[in-house]
């Protein structure tokens, strides 16, 4: 880093109390100049999207058992570029992104509204005792075992197929984990009765996977992530506008699909509204550097607090909306050994009421450690029968505040606090890469936190009983300047002085003369610029043009031709551009070149 800039700007946090876990979060690296190539987001759910559309009849016991949303919102194109930048702002110590403009989450609202996944309900932590986890079965099996729905299947069969659906889209999406193409069986028996398995909170299960896939991916060492990243994806299009494709016009809809007795099948989630094609002509993708430099320059304005107003819900199928009374619960998610707690208490603008500073938050980092590794067939029922009691008990933990709807201050307390304690900066000024995309977020920063010294300074400075001498405030702030030109790597402004002459008036009628070739011929008139015998001698006549004709010591318009012809050299005339335009006086000095309106073809000239 450049000497001096380490001084004056911080990536954060100042205040260590809230992020403990910095030293080992890839984000350090990267500051220390770690070049990390995007993530490898694992998924495994190609061939399901691939079907087509399903049969009705399995569509409607995808419904009853709570993934009707997921499949209804089709399959998505991952930006991996994307996804990385969003986990090198991901907090292990508090489950949240922490943004330029605070903190933000996935919360159990986005789960239910973009996906329509159940999450008022039982946590999924075991199959019944007789059914113990079996083992992993590749997708693969799946995929070429079950394929179209045959005509006139039996309802056992339509079971049969919706099952193994369903297993596709937890194992290679959903729950998806790093072997990239197998499902665990443990979820198997939960399919067993459909509308038993719609009562368990799926989308708590899922989102507990998001929030321990995130966490495990702010190590330096990795290099690999899995979950349910569509969902990610989506929420953020949802809330940075500046980072998501333009949307074009929705794929033209099939007539709604029917069920025994002419009953169409419910609306798609909001999520689905990305199920189409993409405009990209004024957003970049698929690059980590433009998208870690847009994070690092969020400005206030540019993060969506509620992208689900009330009219959006009231428009949603009511499978969207069935879990609402919970989701703002401060509970763990629970995903047989996952288990991750729900912090919407740090999130409280997402649903539209006033942060406050939130109390200290303990996502038990221990948990993390805990794994299926050498405990098949173990009861996690007992093992998390603490964190099963606190989901049980999830209506008695909804928290609440007062309703805002304006931009926080950022003289709020929350923000005095949060810029505290949270990693402000994740790129380093310092650092740049030789080729590709040159980002400018953190040079923004500190530039702004120069003038943001330098303002409050020269307040001092300026204040009756100011304890530092003016040359000492002053030699601050030419510190200040210099650390924030060296962080814009700019230094080489500070050994060349700016130019303080004003622009040249707009509209100048003058034009360089025509080059002239051949031998001159002499003629009378007046040389704009200066020339080259004029500039030898070192006589030259600062003008300009005006529409007055009240000129103090200007001659008169008839003895001007004839005083001037006879002077000028017997030499091609030269045109100095960078003289004549910048050196013109302003247009009401009283010795300015005029036009006479009087004289035909006289122009008076005053010198000084």
């Amino acid at each position: 880093m450049d000497s001096g800039l380490g001084h004056t700007l911080h990536p954060g946090p100042i205040d260590d109390s809230v992020l403990t876990l910095q030293d080992h979060h890839r984000s350090t690296d990267i500051w220390d100049g770690k070049d990390f190539e995007p993530l490898t987001c694992r998924r495994c759910d190609g061939h399901f999207w691939r079907l087509g559309t399903l049969d009705p009849r399995v569509q409607q016991m995808m419904l009853k058992a709570g993934f009707y949303g997921v499949y209804k919102a089709g399959r998505m194109r991952l930006d991996h570029a994307l996804i990385t930048a969003l986990v090198e702002r991901w907090r292990p110590e508090t489950h949240t992104f922490h943004l330029p403009v605070g903190e933000a989450t996935v919360t159990l609202q986005d789960i239910s509204v973009l996906w329509g996944l159940p999450v008022d309900g039982d946590p999924i932590y075991r199959p019944p005792p007789e059914d113990f986890d079996r083992g992993r079965l590749k997708i693969r099996c799946l995929q070429e075992r079950f394929k179209t729905l045959p005509d006139g299947a039996s309802e056992d069969t339509v079971k049969f197929y919706a099952r193994a659906y369903i297993l596709q889209l937890l194992g290679g999406q959903l729950l998806s984990d790093m072997s990239n193409n197998k499902v665990k069986l443990m979820y198997l028996p939960l399919l067993r009765d459909f509308e038993a398995a719609g009562r368990l909170s799926w989308g708590g299960a899922v989102l507990a996977c998001l929030y321990r896939a995130l966490c495990r991916a702010t190590k330096p060492e990795t290099s690999d992530i899995c979950g349910p990243l569509v969902l990610l994806q989506i929420w953020a299009w949802e809330r940075v506008p500046f980072i998501r494709p333009g949307r074009l016009a929705p794929r033209q809809q099939p007539p709604p699909d029917m069920v025994a007795g002419d009953h169409p099948l419910p609306a798609a989630p909001y999520g689905s509204r990305w199920n189409v094609g993409f405009k990209l002509e004024t957003v970049g993708t698929h690059v980590l550097v433009l998208y870690r430099d847009q994070l690092d320059n969020m400005k206030d304005d540019q993060f969506v607090w509620e992208p689900y107003p009330a009219d959006v819900l009231a428009s949603l199928p009511g499978y969207c909306v069935s879990g609402k009374q919970i989701w703002q619960t401060v509970a763990p998610l629970i995903c047989f050994d996952v288990v991750e707690f729900h912090h919407p208490d740090r999130v409280l603008r997402q649903f539209g009421q006033q942060q406050t500073v939130p109390a200290i938050c303990d996502t038990i980092p221990d948990i993390h450690l805990t794994d299926r590794r050498g405990r098949q067939n173990y009861d996690w029922a007992h093992h998390h029968r603490q964190f099963v009691d606190m989901w049980t008990d999830r209506c008695a933990r909804v928290v609440s505040a007062p309703p805002v709807d304006c931009l926080m201050d950022q003289n709020d307390p929350y923000m005095l606090w949060y810029r505290r304690i949270t990693r402000l900066l994740i790129g380093n000024p310092a650092t740049r890469p030789n080729t590709g995309y040159q980002g400018v977020g953190g040079a923004m920063e500190a530039m702004a936190q120069s003038l943001q010294k330098i303002y409050h300074r020269a307040a001092d400075a300026m204040h009756e009983g100011y304890e530092v001498s003016g040359e000492d405030a002053l030699r601050e702030i030419q510190d200040i300047c210099a650390y924030s030109l060296r962080a814009a790597h700019e230094d080489h402004r500070l050994t060349v002085r700016p130019d303080f002459r004003a622009p040249s008036p707009a509209g100048s009628p003058f034009a360089p003369p025509k080059v002239q070739r051949g031998r001159p011929r002499k003629r009378g008139g007046l040389a704009c610029g200066r020339t080259t015998e004029s500039r030898r001698r070192g006589s030259y006549a600062t003008a300009t043009m005006s529409t007055s004709s009240d000129v103090s010591h200007s001659l008169k318009p008839s003895n001007i031709l004839h005083a001037h012809v006879g002077e000028l050299p017997d030499t091609p005339q030269t045109w100095d551009s960078s003289l004549c335009a910048s050196d013109f006086q302003d247009a009401s000095d009283p010795n300015i070149m005029q036009l006479d309106p009087e004289s035909t073809g006289a122009v008076a000239l005053s010198f000084h």
